[in-house]
């Protein structure tokens, strides 16, 4: 293998063989099995590009049969109008639209080694689909902006492959639609029905992880499809302000976002992957090689066996790796292979934003704050969309904490693990110590938990002080149905330097804060450490250790993260 992105499609596809099924009866015969879900996923005919492209660079028979089987099994989703089902007991057919994407880059592709059965079934398909999409998916759909862009990206290639202006009409509405939805810091917003939703605080929708690993390498795609030169252009600052989430070692900080209940540390669940996002702008800025690399550094650290884990302490957990990650993410790896030259693959090394030994940004779109100082770098939020749906912290939480020795040091996600898309979302067997990886404070009242995660009037501000920077807030607790416990405003206030980062707390009397912390130390000055337990989190896919603190007679606790 030349490069780490042949190494991964390589072992992706081989764990796909290892995973599908092969039997008499065409109900089950090419679906991959996921061990973790007990299910055969809807969407696992998407592995065909990849399939498709490591039997084209291997000469190998095996992959092209197991790329023909899961493009048939795909025929147990297919409706008769040529929309697609997202699972059996789903009747959710949007998804058609990344199946269309798989199916035409993988017709491009194996142009020289599909036999004509082959192209014949894969175009027959391909037709169907791009009908339903044209007729069935806009920018008016109830779904989220995800869909009208990769939709644009879908209606490109199939106005492309077979000639039809009115498809490539319908792809530029979408992509300009889109266009429409980029906020004043550079992120695109609209993950939320409606698209141009606002929260209390006047926050529109804002996911780090379907941006970087669906919505905006579709658009890059799209421009390079349509050879857009001057929507490339306006798509490197965009690029370029979410980079600034991805973390030193190739992890995502998607620890605010509004549907981070789908959040992994390398990603999201169910998307592709940054990959064909970076790469395809990686002249323009040495530092999109680069970070392309490392997330493909970061899916191999997440990986055992060809299998994709959903973060990086699952395997040592005992979890299973969902196939749901496999099957997507083998396409932006598999398209790094087909389209990209080598030597953005395996580039010159050098630095991306989060090396920087000294930030402050804010996010007022998402009110979110980055800070970093020396090793140590922060994530503060008080991002209010949708909380009672989404599960994502407010408040004035502290989301993400980093040490580039280290490594992740906190990493938060969603309140409570729910099950918002049951076919998509894995579950585990270790219930007892299946816990939140958010640190917040926390009471029990009358049976019912009331956390400051879930406080939607919280008053923050920040400072830049002499050594570091601080972040303030008046905070209180609500339940997980948004209700206020009344007469409990504590004060939490973050200091962040080169020496860690310092938390002091005031009017805390009855509460305990409770911080799960996955690596580094905790040195209590005021109050004490009640507990300590070992727990693991699903969404991130971490193993912390959560300490319960709990204040002095005064109501204060204080003490330093290192």
């Amino acid at each position: 293998m030349r490069n780490l992105y042949e190494t991964l499609l390589k072992e992706y596809c081989d764990a796909l063989l290892s995973a599908q099924i092969r039997c008499e009866d065409r109900t089950f015969h090419g679906g991959i099995w996921c061990r973790s879900c007990k299910m055969i996923h809807g969407r696992c005919p998407d592995a065909v590009f990849g399939l498709v492209v490591m039997a084209k660079i291997s000469g190998e028979q095996k992959y092209l049969q197991g790329a023909k089987d899961v493009f048939a099994y795909g025929e147990n989703m297919l409706c008769t109008d040529g929309g697609l089902y997202n699972d059996a007991q789903a009747a959710w057919r949007y998804t058609t639209t990344f199946h269309q994407i798989a199916v035409i880059e993988a017709l491009r592709a194996g142009k020289d080694i599909l036999d004509q059965d082959t192209k014949t079934a894969f175009e027959g398909r391909a037709k169907g689909m791009a009908t339903w999409l044209y007729n069935n998916l806009d920018e008016r759909s109830p779904a989220n902006i995800n869909y009208a862009t990769t939709n644009g990206l879908a209606m490109a290639l199939s106005g492309n492959y077979f000639r039809e202006e009115k498809y490539l009409r319908r792809a530029k509405e979408l992509v300009d639609y889109a266009m429409l939805h980029i906020s004043e810091s550079g992120l695109l917003y609209g993950e939320s029905k409606p698209h141009d939703k606002l929260s209390a605080k006047g926050c529109p929708s804002v996911d780090i992880g379907y941006n970087v690993e669906e919505s905006i390498p579709a658009l890059v795609k799209y421009a390079v499809e349509v050879k857009d030169e001057a929507l490339l252009e306006r798509l490197i600052p965009i690029v370029e302000a979410h980079l600034k989430f991805m973390l030193p070692d190739g992890g995502w900080d998607n620890s605010f976002g509004n549907r981070n209940n789908k959040w992994t540390y390398w990603g999201s669940r169910t998307s592709d992957g940054c990959a064909p996002m970076f790469l395809l702008l990686a002249d323009k800025n040495p530092a999109f090689a680069e970070a392309a690399l490392r997330n493909a550094e970061m899916l191999k650290k997440c990986s055992v066996d060809g299998f994709l884990y959903g973060g990086p302490h699952y395997y040592q957990h005992g979890e299973h790796a969902c196939t749901h990650h496999l099957f997507e993410h083998v396409n932006s790896i598999a398209f790094a292979v087909e389209h990209i030259d080598e030597k953005y693959l395996s580039p010159k090394r050098t630095a991306i934003p989060s090396d920087a030994e000294d930030v402050y940004d804010y996010y007022p779109e998402v009110r979110t704050y980055k800070f970093a100082k020396g090793e140590y770098s922060a994530t503060l939020t008080d991002y209010d969309f949708d909380i009672a749906f989404s599960g994502h912290a407010t408040g004035g939480t502290l989301t993400a904490l980093y040490s580039k020795t280290k490594g992740p040091m906190v990493m938060g996600s969603v309140t409570d693990y729910v099950l918002v898309e049951p076919t998509n979302m894995q579950q585990t067997l270790d219930r007892e110590h299946h816990r939140s990886l958010l640190p917040r404070f926390e009471t029990l009242k009358n049976g019912e938990r009331y956390s400051s995660t879930f406080y939607l009037h919280a008053d923050v501000k920040s400072e830049k002080v002499q050594d570091g920077y601080t972040m303030s807030a008046l905070t209180g607790l609500a339940s997980k149905g948004l209700e206020v416990l009344d007469g409990v405003k504590p004060r939490i206030r973050y200091t962040l330097t080169e020496s860690g980062l310092r938390i002091t707390i005031t009017d805390a009397i009855g509460v305990k804060y409770v911080l799960p912390l996955i690596a580094g130390e905790v040195k209590v000055i005021k109050g004490e450490i009640e507990g300590k337990d070992e727990i693991f989190f699903l969404t991130g896919g971490f193993i912390a250790q959560e300490y319960t603190l709990i204040p002095n007679t005064n109501g204060e606790m204080e003490f330093i993260i290192t």
